[in-house]
């Protein structure tokens, strides 16, 4: 029973399942139309006509369905597979009652006889949402592709430019027409186009921003000559692409933007490293050792262009003396805090150089050293440091021949009175002996004394320019006489001249005193050498001077004798300051030295160490042309003798103003006294004669004898003024200040020299002695 009622469903139900299937069965003739005996209903659905509509050619054959393009591959296959007896499987595309082209896939085969008398049946489904998936999928690979491409240029290590240049060209592949479109970018006012694009209605555009701002605008239109209809060129899809990369195309913009910012910010701080004017010095920590990795241009010129060589190597295999150096940095990288150390270096054939060394960490493994020669600054310092302590010396040394000056004063005036006494009164040779005793070392004294205001810079002198070579000829006999048989002098002079402005008789003294210098350090068999030389300003022979700008004239004198320790040599321009045997040398001789050259408006050098001899080296600012030499000045005579004349005498020392008060007198002169400005100026308002001459101590309490002279001079015109002192500087300056007639007398004197000086002055004019 159950299998009659399965035979007898079984046509039915074979039916309904055929016709559930999605697509159309079918069984045709194998003529040219392919007449259909049979038809599934699925066919409706697939063409859009009923099955009975199909069958039998009745409204429509399905060859006339199928689209022309591809009717005569798929007879073909047809014919070919007939012929051999086998299935066939094709994929061809229909155009259904609508109008609509469908894919479709269709599986066959022979079911009986031959040629055209041939049947077949077979199975036809609509495959078109697969394959407008399979064209989804290749256009979205495509557009994806194209977006790998735009972000794999924007990752090179190209320009913007290039950049642009390159996506414009690749961007008509990510289209379904890649021939018929051409892509634009407009960036600012720069263009980016393909070759064969042309502005056309028929285009897609995109706006590009940069930063949050419209930067411009990404452009595709079809190609001038397309033969695509313009309404099947552009997708939605491509227009969304066309977004994604001018956003692309913006970020590209941005980075570059940025990327070229930080690069000229990386020019601008190298530039600024490369010229900041402090050698610096970059090193790298690798375990224990500090390894220099980098430098700029001032630590090349500072090195003299050797650091170049220094890099890749160790601070310790560098400086192996200077072990502090690698502590420091080490201290400096555990701290993360700036160090600094002074180190002083010694260098071949030069002087040693001094360097403030500045440590600073830069996490996380490298050092920045900044390194500056302090050389000439130190050494400045201690120039000064010398000079202060020499000014001390010499306002001491000033002060103590100011005081001295005055006994002496007194000493050998009443010497000389003494001794006119006894030789009017045919005392005995013994006292006459006697006094001639005193008078010569009160005469020793003076030139003492006259040492100290040299070396305080407080000795009167009258400059003249002369040429310093010419001064060396001048001398060199007589220095090589000092020197002896037993040691060479050898004098080498500039073949321009050396025009220095000097007193007179001061490098004679200056010669001498080193030359002597020279001997007593040299033994038999040495040399000694004097050398002079024109130099400039900037050169390296007077780079540590504390002296004004200008070229300058610098005199050499070197021995080969037992040279000076470090110790010897801060000392050795100290007055009294001797290496020497006692009784063999008064330790003034290059205190003069020091005080000649420093009135001058020089400099001097000294450089020695034990063994190696000595080397002075003294710097004169260059003056004019040598000019002619002045005659000495020669006193007029007495014109008649002393004595009538009204005297001031202004003296704050009481010997002293009591020794003049009683020469004067002697010789004849009225003699008003005073012991300081008050008192001198209480004596002119009273005055009952005209006072024609004041003599004024130049160093009194509370003012100066140059502005008492000033004062008085106002009440008593053309009256004469002679200063009294045992700084001449000063006393002349004070005597400029007050007029042409003032004159001078150092102590010091003798009456004699004092009347007479006095007697000259009335008579005729100004006078120094």
């Amino acid at each position: 029973m159950q299998k009659s009622e399965g035979d007898a469903c079984a046509p039915h139900d074979l039916a309904a399942l055929l016709d559930s299937l999605p697509g159309m069965v079918y069984r045709c003739r194998a003529d040219r139309l392919w007449t259909l005996d049979y038809v599934s209903a699925g066919a409706l659905e697939l063409t859009g006509y009923r099955p009975d509509e199909l069958l039998a050619s009745e409204r429509r054959s399905y060859a006339d369905l199928i689209i022309p393009m591809d009717r005569r591959a798929v007879e073909a296959a047809v014919e070919s597979a007939v012929a051999a007896g086998q299935s066939f499987t094709m994929e061809y595309r229909i155009c259904d009652r609508a109008g609509r082209t469908k894919h479709v896939w269709e599986r066959g085969r022979l079911l009986r006889g031959e040629g055209s008398a041939a049947v077949l049946e077979g199975f036809v489904t609509d495959v078109s949402p697969l394959r407008r998936a399979e064209h989804d999928l290749r256009e979205r690979i495509k557009e994806l592709e194209l977006l790998y491409e735009v972000s794999s240029i924007a990752g090179d290590e190209i320009t913007l430019d290039e950049a642009l240049w390159q996506i414009a060209e690749r961007i008509p592949r990510g289209y379904s027409y890649p021939p018929e479109v051409a892509a634009r970018i407009q960036l600012g006012d720069r263009l980016y186009t393909s070759p064969r694009f042309a502005p056309d209605p028929c285009r897609q555009s995109a706006p590009i921003s940069v930063a949050g701002r419209a930067a411009g605008v990404l452009e595709v239109c079809r190609i001038s000559d397309s033969e695509i209809p313009s309404a099947r060129y552009f997708l939605r899809e491509e227009q969304e692409m066309l977004h994604v990369i001018a956003g692309r195309i913006g970020a590209l913009a941005e980075r570059a933007r940025i990327v070229e910012a930080l690069r000229a910010s990386e020019r601008h701080t190298r530039e600024l490293y490369e010229r900041l004017p402090i050698a610096t010095l970059v090193w790298q920590r690798r375990g224990d050792a500090f390894v220099l990795v980098d430098h700029n241009r001032a630590a090349f010129a500072l090195s003299d262009g050797h650091v170049p060589a220094w890099v890749g190597h160790g601070l310790a295999e560098l400086l192996p003396d200077r072990p502090e150096l690698v502590d420091a940095m080490k201290v400096c990288v555990a701290t993360e805090s700036p160090l600094r150390r002074e180190v002083e270096l010694a260098r071949a054939d030069v002087p040693s150089a001094i360097y403030v060394v500045s440590f600073g960490f830069v996490p996380p493994d490298l050092v920045l050293t900044h390194v500056v020669d302090v050389t000439r600054e130190r050494h400045l310092e201690r120039r000064f440091q010398e000079a202060q302590k020499m000014e001390v010396l010499g306002r001491m040394a000033a002060g103590v021949a100011h005081d001295f000056n005055n006994l002496l004063t007194v000493i050998l005036s009443y010497t000389g009175i003494l001794e006119k006494s006894v030789a009017a009164s045919q005392a005995a040779g013994s006292d006459v002996a006697d006094l001639e005793e005193i008078r010569k070392a009160s005469e020793r004294a003076a030139a003492l004394t006259q040492q100290l205001l040299s070396f305080s810079r407080r000795d009167i002198v009258a400059p003249e320019v002369f040429d310093l070579g010419d001064k060396v000829r001048e001398l060199r006999g007589m220095l090589a006489r000092l020197l002896g048989e037993e040691r060479l002098l050898t004098v080498s002079l500039a073949g321009a001249p050396c025009p220095v402005r000097i007193g007179p008789g001061q490098i004679d003294q200056v010669l001498v005193n080193l030359v002597i210098n020279a001997r007593d350090a040299t033994r038999a068999g040495g040399r000694v050498v004097i050398a002079t030389a024109t130099i400039e300003a900037d050169d390296h022979d007077g780079v540590h001077l504390d002296l004004p700008p200008g070229p300058r004239v610098v005199m050499t004198v070197r021995d080969d004798g037992s040279g000076m320790d470090a110790a010897t040599r801060a000392r050795i321009f100290e007055p009294f300051f001797t290496t020497k045997a006692p009784g063999l040398g008064t330790g003034m001789g290059l205190a003069i030295v020091y005080g000649i050259v420093r009135q001058a408006g020089g400099a001097i050098v000294v450089d020695s160490n034990p063994g190696r001899g000595t080397t002075f080296r003294i710097y004169f600012p260059r003056d004019q042309e040598p000019l002619p030499r002045r005659g000495g000045v020669v006193l007029a005579p007495q014109s008649r003798e002393p004595g009538g004349e009204t005297v001031l005498l202004v003296e704050a020392s009481e010997p002293v103003r009591r020794l003049v008060l009683r020469v004067l007198e002697a010789a004849g002169y009225r003699v008003l006294t005073a012991t300081d400005a008050a008192e001198a100026l209480l004596l002119c308002e009273r005055k009952t004669s005209e006072i024609h001459l004041l003599i004024t101590d130049l160093v009194m309490p509370w003012t100066t004898g140059a502005s008492l002279a000033q004062r008085i001079a106002a009440r008593c015109p053309g009256m004469r003024v002679l200063f009294m002192s045992g700084s001449s500087e000063r006393a002349l300056q004070a005597a400029a200040e007050v007029d042409a007639t003032a004159s001078f007398i150092a102590k010091p004197f003798t009456g004699e020299v004092l009347v007479g000086l006095v007697r000259r002055i009335l008579d005729g004019g100004p006078a120094v002695s």
